[in-house]
């Protein structure tokens, strides 16, 4: 099995099949293209549930490596439409990390999750032998709304607009930058270097999430890894529609530009957190909302009838078989 996220056939395959006893409260199971699952609680409310690896790279301060590990699962879970409000975290924790260090990190977990609106309501904390940053346990959110607001792929429909957030490569651009600052500062003009670093703030769609679906959102995707590319063939997959998308339309920072330009790789599949896919018949509307609170947003395409695929201009996209990313961050590491 390679690095990383599984592949699409090991999920099929291994994952699918056994998954468990069968509940029928259980609405929306496991499934490629979905980020979350749903239970049926019943009086038209669900309850949504996401759990992702809590991911800590000491390099960017405890406080603020911290706040991306909560953004990263509040994102995927706000793809559902329904805010997150509950969290369970299990922290295996590497020896080497010290009390002070431990306490700065579970402080930052706990000042982002304020300004989200959300509680930890229960989990486990440890020191284990073996256990190395990033990967340092698996963290759970949930959330409880009313059944009409759930976005879903089964909910998209021909004439739906295709609106997207920030572009591709926030990701990738923000963590290249700021794990590599003086690489890049000597490779960049101040401006655009500042910008690389401002962008790992920007690495949550979170907010994107809630306003969109404060208009009314049919389905919600955001691109990590595989980025914009792979996200969009994810969310037509999961409709069983075309998803036909103008790449003149796609909004890009300079920053993405200049840094995938400088190390090679392809912005739009390359790991994007912060970036949403957003499915709507409010395209407009949604991206009105979004600008007036600071998001970059831009209408790029629209779903039509026809076989599950993205075309882009034209042309049918494939689904990445790699995220070049990792590949320029492995060769940035072994350099500098």
């Amino acid at each position: 099995m390679t690095l990383g996220k599984i592949g699409r056939d090991v999920f099929d395959k291994v994952i699918y099949p056994n998954l468990g006893a069968v509940r029928k409260e259980v609405i929306v199971p496991p499934k490629n293209g979905v980020d979350v699952g749903v239970i049926d609680l019943g009086d038209e409310r669900v309850l949504v549930t996401k759990t992702d690896p809590v991911f800590i790279v000491p390099q960017y301060g405890f406080r603020k490596a911290s706040w991306f590990a909560v953004h990263i699962l509040a994102s995927d879970l706000m793809t559902s439409g329904i805010p997150p409000q509950y969290a369970l975290i299990d922290l295996n924790l590497p020896p080497s990390m010290t009390d002070e260090e431990f306490e700065e990190m579970w402080k930052g977990i706990s000042d982002a999750l304020k300004e989200i609106g959300v509680m930890v309501v229960g989990g486990h904390t440890g020191r284990y032998e073996g256990v190395n940053y990033p990967m340092l346990g698996g963290f759970t959110m949930l959330g409880i709304g009313e059944k009409e607001r759930l976005a879903n792929p089964s909910k998209v429909k021909p004439g739906d607009k295709v609106v997207v957030t920030k572009g591709p490569a926030v990701e990738a651009t923000a963590l290249l930058v700021n794990t590599f600052p003086d690489y890049f500062k000597k490779r960049l003009p101040a401006d655009v270097f500042q910008e690389g670093l401002d962008m790992f703030w920007k690495m949550s769609c979170w907010k994107d999430g809630l306003v969109a679906s404060n208009v009314g959102v049919h389905a919600m995707h955001d691109a990590t890894e595989g980025g914009l590319w792979n996200a969009l063939v994810e969310v037509a997959e999961a409709s069983n529609l075309r998803i036909r998308v103008y790449k003149d339309r796609i909004p890009m920072y300079r920053a993405v530009k200049e840094v995938t330009k400088i190390v090679g790789i392809d912005p739009f599949s390359s790991i994007s957190e912060g970036t949403m896919v957003i499915v709507t018949d409010r395209g407009e509307e949604v991206k009105e909302a979004l600008a007036k609170e600071g998001i970059e947003a831009e209408v790029i395409g629209i779903v039509e009838e026809g076989e599950a695929e993205v075309l882009v201009d034209g042309k049918r996209i494939e689904r990445p078989s790699y995220d070049p990313f990792w590949v320029a961050f492995s060769e940035l590491s072994s350099r500098t």
